[in-house]
């Protein structure tokens, strides 16, 4: 089969493919950002009843293997009374690993906030809440967005990891059309095309992402 064949009769099963991934990405990253957010200010405590059973959860989340994890979530889903479809135990798993990547980024962005923006913002009345989520969180994400983007390209590749648990996103889909075609080589290239066109676009908007405002076009 060519290049022609192959795109003119496969290509809209591609792009549902796509379209789960894409779903995927959508469920998974927001929730990440938000959750990591919230966890780093646990991890950031001055108390060490606070942040060491979240330094344990962050680092337990960060050494086990994605895929483990999207088993696990898959398999104990049904033994807690839970019906969710597979995308949604998918997208549970790499949204709970990933919050504990970011969590160690934004970690990161804050210890390089100087101390002074705290005591600034306790000095005009806000609590150690306010004068971190309106405060000192803002400069840290700045100061991280790099690293924020080379977390969300991670994030768009493990989405091919649901496959292993039935979900026909990209990643399977080219699987079943490679085994009704016997094209593996040809159907993996568009496959890798695709999550390609992801990936550039996501690295594109972060880099536009640190160029200040006031130097952007």
């Amino acid at each position: 089969m060519n290049w022609l064949n192959l795109a003119a009769g496969w290509l809209p099963e591609f792009f549902d493919g796509f379209l789960v991934t894409l779903a995927l990405v959508a469920m998974c990253l927001p929730a990440a950002l938000v959750l990591g957010m919230l966890l780093v200010l646990l991890r950031v405590s001055e108390k060490a009843v606070v942040w060491a059973p979240t330094y344990a959860v962050i680092e337990f989340l960060r050494n086990v293997p994605t895929f483990l994890l999207i088993l696990v979530v898959y398999y104990g889903a049904p033994l807690l009374g839970s019906r969710l479809d597979g995308i949604y135990c998918g997208a549970i798993a790499i949204a709970v690993q990933h919050t504990a990547y970011l969590a160690e980024v934004f970690r990161g962005g804050v210890a390089a906030v100087p101390r002074t923006q705290w005591d600034a913002g306790r000095a005009i009345g806000l609590k150690p809440a306010g004068v971190f989520f309106r405060v000192v969180l803002p400069q840290a994400v700045l100061k991280v967005v790099p690293a924020i983007g080379n977390q969300v390209v991670v994030l768009i590749k493990d989405t091919s990891l649901v496959a292993g648990i039935g979900v026909v996103d990209l990643t399977l889909s080219g699987k079943l059309v490679m085994e009704r075609t016997a094209s593996s080589y040809e159907v993996f290239v568009v496959i890798a095309a695709f999550y390609l066109i992801l990936t550039t676009i996501a690295s594109a908007l972060f880099r536009w992402l640190e160029i200040p405002a006031g130097k952007r076009r």
